[in-house]
């Protein structure tokens, strides 16, 4: 195991920052880069770190890692020192505006202009070029602002690996994942070992967040060419940790073990896999989730819980108005059958706030559409 601190370059004098990476195993064969709190305010990535890092320190003394881990226990400590009357307000950066999980795609046209001339009839060949190739193009971006100093940073160490895991939580939801359409296997075997039931396939070719960013090129790179090219193209998710105020030791650790018997089961650490209880996964597509809007202003209660499958037409919801002449509430009717994964912990809402989202069984929203600004 090594332990580097990174300085990151800073907007001003006075306010240095660190980002901090642990690795374990040994180089040159497969990587794996995962990370937690690119979001600074989502709190269960950070202390499921913490777990991982107790037992892949664990497993690199018992010579049990197969590959390079990369963990990253604090991903964004930028947005963690954004702080207003005691609350981190950490889903976007206070200089630019910008979601601190947006706008680092890597250019297509790059991708193919410096590479496109390389590739050849060997697969494996192919990997190494394209992953030397995408650090290649990371070493040139700018870091003009911090935020973009901070990308550059995380995707210099990420965007060669072979699986990056990115640690994420809703506002109040059932644990789910994201991955790219195109990689439901693996998709699927991380559900399995996590135990998580709602898997949501994004297509990848829109706009991306830190998981797209690592396997947009890939797709972009065989669709140009209209055939398979590559071996083993990165795989990338986000965790969807439940919601923010699911933070306790035991959830944490619930979820440590299932990374490990993720990276167990891909051959990446030799450890004894937990037996699977069967459950049913639900594989949907991000287009096929429906978010449900406050048609008016007031404060939002639940009928519903959780995982209860909704009918369309069936009340789930209620408003209470704060400005009616008498005590009034509106029911808020299901728009479609599905199952009621996600809601607001704001429970004061406006007309156009997202309350719920349901996952369903036909599309809803235009392929590529991110659920959350």
């Amino acid at each position: 195991m090594t332990f580097e601190t990174i300085k990151l370059p800073t907007a001003s004098v006075g306010n240095e920052a660190h980002i901090h990476l642990h690795r374990f195993g040994s180089e040159g064969g497969k990587k794996v880069y995962i990370q937690a709190g690119l979001h600074a305010d989502e709190y269960p990535g950070l202390l499921v770190a913490q777990h991982l890092l107790r037992h892949l320190q664990q497993l690199d003394q018992q010579g049990a890692i197969n590959a390079e881990i990369i963990l990253v226990p604090f991903a964004n400590p930028v947005g963690l020192r954004q702080r207003s009357f005691g609350h981190v307000i950490g889903r976007c950066d206070w200089h630019t505006g910008q979601n601190f999980n947006r706008n680092m795609a890597i250019n297509a046209d790059q991708v193919m202009t410096s590479l496109i001339g390389s590739f050849g009839d060997d697969l494996i060949e192919n990997d190494q070029l394209m992953r030397t190739g995408l650090k290649n193009l990371v070493s040139q971006r700018s870091d003009d602002f911090e935020i973009n100093s901070l990308h550059k940073i995380l995707l210099s160490h990420s965007i060669d690996a072979h699986y990056v895991l990115d640690l994420h939580c809703d506002d109040v939801a059932l644990p789910h994942i994201f991955y790219g359409v195109h990689q439901q296997r693996t998709g699927k075997a991380l559900a399995n070992a996590l135990g998580f039931r709602i898997c949501l396939e994004e297509d990848v070719t829109g706009t991306v967040a830190f998981d797209g960013t690592h396997t947009q090129p890939w797709v972009n790179v065989e669709n140009r060419l209209g055939r398979k090219i590559f071996s083993q193209p990165c795989f990338a998710a986000t965790l969807e940790l439940r919601g923010k105020s699911d933070v306790s030791p035991e959830l944490a650790e619930q979820d440590c073990l299932g990374i490990l018997d993720f990276l167990t089961h891909e051959k990446l650490i030799d450890r004894v896999q937990a037996p699977q209880k069967p459950f049913e996964l639900k594989q949907l597509g991000v287009d096929q989730v429906k978010m449900v809007k406050a048609l008016m202003s007031g404060i939002v209660t639940y009928r519903s819980k959780l995982g209860d499958t909704l009918k369309a037409g069936a009340p789930f919801a209620d408003v209470v108005l704060l400005d009616s002449p008498t005590a009034q509430s509106i029911p808020i009717m299901a728009p479609c059958n599905g199952v009621l994964f996600s809601i607001t912990g704001h429970h004061f809402v406006t007309k156009g706030d997202t309350i719920a989202m349901l996952a369903t069984d036909e599309q809803q929203i235009k392929a590529g559409t991110q659920l959350a600004f």
